[in-house]
């Protein structure tokens, strides 16, 4: 909850200097199992003012599979708060694709481990190229998690991946120096 909260702070910091931002954040099952979450999620959005679609919250194959119905219910009204769903670390938990029928779900993301071993495995390749071609048959946004090399990037992008992070893209900084880096007009000394 206090994760969920400094992200959206920061959402609205960002908004405050007239930039648009969407922040995931990582949600645990223990999240997902209380059935107030929807709620919580919701007096978090209002209270700093923020639009709901700037939040995307990720989840884990795991975490969906505790109370399916109720796990169902409480991403329906996130959706409907106008929250983004993202499905973390595809294909390395339970995987069933039924979770990306009966889950209303925006997002894919394609874990690192696959990622990382592309260009050194042709299997860990077939497995990125099946995920994006089942996510964009799907219509779901695509993220790759761990793109390191401009090799996984060039990749990632002729196969139609739409989005990527990871160190080749930015290492983490922390939150003053990326408003000095990216969003201020001061410039870095």
């Amino acid at each position: 909850r206090q994760v969920l909260q400094k992200s959206c702070e920061f959402i609205a910091r960002c908004n405050n200097e007239h930039q648009d931002v969407k922040v995931a954040v990582n949600v645990a099952a223990k999240q997902l199992a209380n059935p107030g979450f929807a709620d919580e999620v919701a007096e978090i959005i209002r209270s700093t003012g923020i639009e709901a679609s700037s939040l995307e919250l990720e989840v884990t194959e795991s975490a969906l599979m505790h109370d399916f119905e109720q796990t169902r219910d409480i991403l329906i009204a996130l959706t409907s708060l106008g929250v983004t769903i993202a499905l973390d670390d595809f294909c390395t938990g339970y995987s069933s694709l039924s979770y990306l029928r009966q889950f209303p779900l925006h997002v894919l993301k394609i874990d690192r481990s696959f990622v990382i071993d592309m260009d050194k495995e042709q299997q860990a390749h077939d497995i990125v190229t099946a995920i994006v071609h089942l996510a964009l048959s799907l219509n779901l946004t695509i993220v790759a998690d761990g793109i390191e090399t401009q090799s996984h990037f060039n990749s990632l992008k002729a196969l139609g991946c739409h989005l990527g992070q990871g160190y080749f893209m930015c290492r983490p900084v922390a939150m003053n120096d990326f408003f000095i880096q990216f969003i201020s007009n001061e410039k870095v000394v």
